[in-house]
C-alpha cells in the first residue's frame, strides 16, 4: 500500500497535481491511453520531431491528442472505439440511414439549413422508399435544421436508433415548401459496395466506360478482396466492350485503402508491368532507419520506399489465389476524373500516380489536397483500452517525385454539382461535360441553372473517419512489432 501511495504521489507531482489527491480510476486510464499514444506517435508520426514533452497525461485522450499534432497536420485523428473505425474503413455500418447528403444554408436571410441527397445506397430501405438524388429535406425527427442545431439534429441519422423521420421539401420560385414526412428504417450491419455504378455509353461510335467509385476498400473486412476483384471484373468488361474513353467519378470519394488505390491505378495505367513505379514513400527517421537496416533487409525482400503497379490481385486469406489484373490503359489516350470538394486521399493518390503516364482531365471542383497517409494503431495488449489513433506516418510522391497538391487538384473544367439528374444520366452536369469533351459537341444542359448555395457540411463530416489514405503492410507491421518487443 505504501508503494502504491508513493507511486500515485510521484505521478501527481510529475503531472503538476496536488500530491494529496490521488488520480481517479478514469484519470489513471486516461494516463495509460495517453502514454500509449505518445509512445506510438514518437515511433510512427511523420512529424515526430515536433512532438512536445509529455505532460498532463491524465486528461481526456481526445484533448491530449490535439496537443501532439503538428501545426500543419489536418488529418491525424483519435477515436474511442477502434472497432467502429475498422468497420467504417471497410464500409460496414451498424445502423445505415441509406443515403449520403450535403448540408447547405437555406438562405442568406435566415439560419435554416437544408439537406440535399447526393446518392442513395443500393439495397437499403431508403432506396425502397423511393428517396433519390436531389431530394431536399429540412426537418429530422420533426426538428427544423438550423445553423445552431445541425450538429446535434443531423446526428439522429447516424445514431443507433432503428429509424429516423425526415421531412421532404420542394423548392420553387425561391420558396421551400414542406411536403411529406417519411420514416426511414436504418439498414442493420449494412455493407456498402464501393462500386456504385458502371456502364458503357456509345458516343459518336466511341465506347465510353463510366465508373462511379465511392470509396477505396478491399472487402468488408473478411480478407476476401471481394471489392477489388469486383472492380477487376468491371474493368475487364470495359475491356471486352473495347472502350476507348473512360470517365471515373470520384466526386464523393473521400479515400480509403492504399492497396485498393494501387489496384485501380494498375487497371488504368498504359503498358502495365510489375516494375513500373506507382508511388514513392517518405517516412520519419525512425521508420526510414529501420527499413534501411540489415535486420529488415535480411527478413524481407521488399522495398517499403516504392510502390509498384500490380499485375495480379493476390488473396492471402485461405484459400489463397491470384488473379491477373484487367487493364485498359493501352486503349486510353486520357482519363476523365469527376471530382468534388470532398475528393481526397486515395482518390488523389490515383490521380497523382497516373499523371506521369497519361493525361488526366478533371471536371468538377477542387479536391481536398491530401498527399499524406495514415495507419490505424490500436492496443491489442490491453483489452480495457478501446482507443485507436490514426496518425499521419508517410508522405507520397508519384514516379516523377511530384507531391505538390496540398491545396488540392484544380479541375480543368470547374462545374458545380447541381443534383438535377441522377448519377449516370448523360444530362447530369459533370458527366455531360465529359461526354461533350469526347464528342466535341456542346454538353446537355441541366434542367435548371444551379442555385448558388453556401455548403456547410457533408454526410462524411458526421462520421468518425474522413479523407483517409490508409496503409497496412508488412513493413509498418514489422516495425510496430519490433518496437513492442
Amino acid at each position: 500500500m505504501k508503494r502504491l501511495l508513493f507511486f500515485l504521489c510521484v505521478s501527481a507531482l510529475l503531472l503538476g497535481c496536488n500530491p494529496d489527491v490521488p488520480l481517479t480510476d478514469t484519470e489513471l486510464m486516461y494516463k495509460y491511453v495517453n502514454d500509449w499514444t505518445y509512445q506510438n506517435m514518437t515511433n510512427l508520426y511523420y512529424w515526430n520531431t515536433t512532438l512536445p514533452a509529455a505532460q498532463n497525461t491524465h486528461i481526456n485522450p481526445a484533448d491530449y491528442f490535439e496537443t501532439l499534432k503538428y501545426k500543419d497536420d489536418r488529418f491525424s485523428a483519435i477515436f474511442e472505439s477502434y472497432q467502429d473505425i475498422l468497420n467504417q474503413l471497410n464500409g460496414v455500418s451498424a445502423a445505415e440511414i441509406g443515403f449520403e447528403f450535403q448540408l447547405y444554408l437555406e438562405s442568406q436571410s435566415n439560419n435554416n439549413v437544408i439537406g440535399i441527397v447526393t446518392y442513395v445506397k443500393h439495397g437499403t430501405p431508403a432506396e425502397v422508399l423511393g428517396i433519390k438524388r436531389g431530394d431536399i429535406f429540412r426537418r429530422i425527427n420533426g426538428v427544423q435544421i438550423t445553423t445552431a442545431n445541425y450538429s446535434t439534429v443531423v446526428n439522429y441519422l447516424f445514431d443507433s436508433s432503428a429509424s429516423s423521420e425526415i421531412t421532404i421539401a420542394t423548392y420553387q420560385n425561391g420558396t421551400f415548401t414542406n411536403m411529406k414526412m417519411v420514416t426511414v428504417t436504418k439498414a442493420v450491419n449494412y455493407k456498402e459496395d464501393p462500386i456504385y455504378m458502371d456502364t458503357v455509353y456509345t458516343v459518336q461510335n466511341k465506347k465510353v466506360g463510366y465508373l462511379v467509385y465511392n470509396f477505396f476498400t478491399n472487402d468488408p473486412g473478411d480478407l476476401s478482396l471481394k471489392y477489388d476483384l469486383e472492380l477487376n471484373t468491371v474493368i475487364g468488361q470495359f475491356k471486352q466492350q473495347n472502350i476507348s474513353e473512360l470517365i471515373v467519378d470520384l466526386r464523393y470519394n473521400h479515400g480509403g485503402m492504399i492497396t485498393s488505390a494501387v489496384h485501380l491505378a494498375s487497371m488504368l495505367v498504359p503498358n502495365l508491368t510489375a516494375n513500373k513505379v506507382f508511388s514513392y514513400t517518405e517516412y520519419n527517421k525512425n521508420l526510414t532507419d529501420y527499413f534501411n537496416s540489415s535486420e529488415f533487409k535480411n527478413k524481407y525482400n521488399y522495398n517499403p520506399f516504392a510502390t509498384y503497379f500490380a499485375t495480379t490481385i493476390d488473396i492471402t486469406n485461405p484459400p489463397t489465389a491470384s488473379y491477373p489484373v484487367q487493364n485498359v490503359g493501352n486503349s486510353l489516350q486520357r482519363i476523365f476524373f469527376l471530382t468534388g470538394k470532398g475528393t481526397a486521399s486515395a482518390s488523389e493518390m490515383v490521380i497523382n500516380g497516373l499523371k506521369p503516364f497519361l493525361p488526366c482531365v478533371l471536371i468538377g471542383d477542387t479536391t481536398v489536397g491530401k498527399n499524406v497517409g495514415s495507419t490505424l494503431v490500436y492496443d491489442d495488449q490491453n483489452t480495457k483500452n478501446q482507443w485507436a489513433i490514426l496518425p499521419i506516418i508517410l508522405k507520397y510522391f508519384n514516379k516523377d517525385h511530384q507531391s505538390d497538391f496540398t491545396k488540392g487538384f484544380a479541375p480543368n473544367y470547374v462545374l458545380e454539382d447541381d443534383y438535377s439528374h441522377l448519377l449516370g444520366d448523360t444530362g447530369e452536369v459533370l458527366l455531360s461535360k465529359a461526354i461533350s469533351q469526347i464528342s466535341g459537341l456542346s454538353g446537355v444542359s441541366a434542367k435548371s441553372t444551379p442555385v448558388k448555395r453556401v455548403l456547410l457540411k457533408t454526410a462524411v463530416d458526421f462520421k468518425p473517419v474522413k479523407d483517409v489514405l490508409f496503409i497496412k503492410n508488412k513493413a509498418v507491421d514489422s516495425y510496430y512489432i519490433q518496437k513492442r518487443k
